[in-house]
């Protein structure tokens, strides 16, 4: 047995839905949806960055696998925040001892890459997730960051990032 249709949408009457829908309008009782979803918030946007930029080495969970070192409670996640950042930005080289290994891989820098928003917002996602609850990195932390070293075109040396935080 066929569905009735539904009465107020019987020929004749769809006038009185486009009228009720123009009324509104006119009365200013209607407003669109917004056309942009809002920003992600920051910890999924930074872990939506974690996984573009660094879980292919770091791994999701920060353990690392291979020559990679490891992120979790990593000395260089819990250590001064402006040496975060400037590995992020710049990358690094050099030997470095992380829970009684030593790594020797270079890691890219993405300075070219992220604004200062997307790498404050990947880096408290790294300190948030690999260390002890700590307070966000700001995209005006990195910004002052960047400024400070804006000539720089090479990797940072591990012992110059460890002389310098």
């Amino acid at each position: 047995m066929p569905d009735k249709p539904n009465s107020s949408l019987r020929p004749g009457n769809q006038w009185l839905v486009v009228a009720s829908f123009a009324g509104l309008l006119l009365a200013g009782c209607y407003s669109p949806p917004p056309q942009s979803s809002p920003p992600p918030a920051p910890a999924k946007a930074g872990g939506d960055l974690f996984q573009s930029y660094c879980a292919a080495c770091h791994q999701y969970d920060g353990q690392a696998v291979g020559e990679a070192p490891p992120l979790d409670n990593s000395p260089w996640v819990t250590g001064p925040e402006d040496r975060l950042i400037k590995l992020v930005l710049h990358g690094v080289r050099g030997e470095m001892e992380i829970q009684g290994k030593v790594y020797n891989r270079e890691m890219p820098g993405f300075g070219q890459i992220l604004s200062d928003a997307d790498a404050a917002s990947l880096l408290t996602f790294v300190r948030t997730s690999f260390g002890p609850p700590s307070s966000p990195i700001s995209a005006d932390a990195v910004s002052q960051v960047r400024a400070a070293n804006e000539d720089r075109t090479d990797y940072w040396s591990v012992e110059k990032l460890l002389a310098e935080p």
